[in-house]
């Protein structure tokens, strides 16, 4: 049950289908609060990756190369955590 003031009572009398829309936004609204992202880092010259929820975990350089003299720079990405 949805109580609503006269002016979203209004509205929704205008609505085709009221009750799907609430339900649909419903859905909507916890599908986006859910999305997780993962975060990702790959050294382009010896290989090592990295991964984590934190994106504060994954690195914009690589500490081995850049320790051996060698340019240190990562490839970063993130992904949803269900296309993981």
């Amino acid at each position: 049950m949805i109580t609503l003031c006269p002016t979203t009572w209004e509205m929704a009398s205008k609505m085709t289908n009221f009750s799907d829309w609430v339900r649909r936004k419903l859905l909507d609204d916890q599908e986006t609060e859910h999305q997780t992202r993962k975060f990702f880092a790959e050294c382009s010259r010896c290989g090592t990756t990295w991964s984590s929820y934190n994106s504060k975990r994954v690195p914009h350089v690589c500490g081995s190369c850049l320790n051996d003299g060698h340019d240190p720079q990562v490839k970063r990405w993130t992904e949803l955590e269900g296309d993981v």
